[in-house]
């Protein structure tokens, strides 16, 4: 029987419809259907410590795993309890050496690296000690890790330090939806354009907006979480207009947005951060078959463009009113029959069929460039 350790320093919350939720479920769940049993350590450290002791147990009885997969917090293991204090510094990385110890492959999705960008609002002494923290987890990374999976293979170029490991993207994977845009929409005057996400910072979609009240070709509707529009509504007020919808779904009740979806906007300021950021809503987005609109200078474009499903446009004011007045749901086919190839090769079981393949080699690479 083929049988993996799964492995989470914090509690899978399936009702929390976040990217950081989605994403281990989505790899939990799809490694059970590809057929393998496995065995979840997840939660704070006492949990953890209850799981990782039946897990030695049944090694030590001779129960043999496939691999060990875990995917890290947006915090460094150490800091992962409630209080955040390293009460216990030895748990995780101590059981990761265990398993190495016993010929078990150990990989690891490195979620984001946020960290070497200094959004953190805390003392600067603080972010001194943060930043230690994150660099002793790659250190040990590089120690006990034999495959480290990342969002985009860009995002080694911002770590403090090379990791002389195997490294592979693995950005997130998409359910294949049959789009089957109801009749009421098929013969439209606008272009609807979608949003669903985060908002803030990285998510910046006043220019968008902007031009579009301009070019009056199409409809935006915007859709994010109420207390997060709550605290930037006042920055978009002069962007709002007829043809701009702000709503609040999420989990299933955005199947019918994207449905009615020509194109989805991601459309932002091309930042340092967004040379390397790969958004869950792109293969969400993907897996809808739905045309992308992004801004030149960012991974997402360079994705559209290598792979021609959607639009990119430079971050310009001018250059995008003249992309919209030129488009028309018809110029979009194209890119609608490059997703239906696109969408099954990018799919969660091709995320985990790649995990199991790479880490039950018997040889890896130093680097996977």
């Amino acid at each position: 029987m083929k049988r993996i350790i799964f492995y989470l320093p914090f509690k899978i919350d399936r009702n929390r419809f976040s990217a950081s939720q989605i994403r281990p479920v989505k790899m939990l769940d799809t490694f059970k259907e590809i057929g393998y049993e496995v065995d979840l350590v997840e939660g704070y450290a006492k949990d953890r410590s209850i799981a990782i002791k039946k897990i030695k147990d049944k090694i030590k009885q001779g129960v043999k795993y496939d691999f060990l997969y875990s995917e890290s917090s947006t915090l460094p293991f150490l800091l992962t309890e409630c209080h955040h204090y390293p009460i216990h510094p030895f748990l995780d990385f101590g059981f990761f050496l265990f398993c190495r110890k016993h010929g078990i492959k150990i990989g690891l999705f490195y979620r984001d690296i946020f960290w070497r960008f200094d959004i953190h609002k805390t003392s600067i002494w603080k972010k001194k000690l943060l930043i230690w923290f994150h660099k002793y987890d790659l250190r040990k990374y590089q120690e006990l890790v034999d495959v480290l999976f990342v969002p985009s293979l860009q995002m080694l170029a911002y770590l403090p330090f090379d990791l002389k490991i195997c490294t592979q993207s693995l950005p997130a994977g998409c359910v294949v939806h049959e789009k089957g845009i109801p009749q009421v929409h098929v013969k439209k005057e606008k272009i609807e354009f979608l949003y669903v996400g985060g908002i803030g910072s990285h998510y910046d979609l006043k220019l968008f907006l902007k031009v579009l009240n301009v070019t009056k070709g199409g409809h935006f509707t915007f859709c994010c979480r109420r207390e997060e529009w709550n605290m930037v509504s006042k920055e978009y007020e002069e962007y709002l207009s007829d043809n701009v919808s702000i709503v609040h779904e999420s989990g299933p009740n955005l199947d019918l947005l994207y449905r009615k979806a020509d194109v989805f906007c991601l459309f932002v300021n091309p930042s340092e951060y967004w040379k390397f950021a790969v958004p869950y809503k792109l293969f969400e987005t993907i897996g809808w078959k739905c045309p992308i609109l992004a801004s030149k200078g960012t991974w997402i474009a360079d994705y559209i463009e290598e792979n021609q499903i959607g639009i990119t446009c430079k971050y310009d004011e001018n250059e995008l009113k003249y992309l919209l007045e030129g488009l028309s749901v018809e110029s979009l086919s194209m890119y609608r029959r490059q997703l239906e190839n696109l969408a099954v090769s990018q799919s969660w079981e091709s995320r985990c069929s790649l995990v199991a393949s790479l880490l039950k080699c018997n040889v890896l690479l130093a680097h996977n460039y």
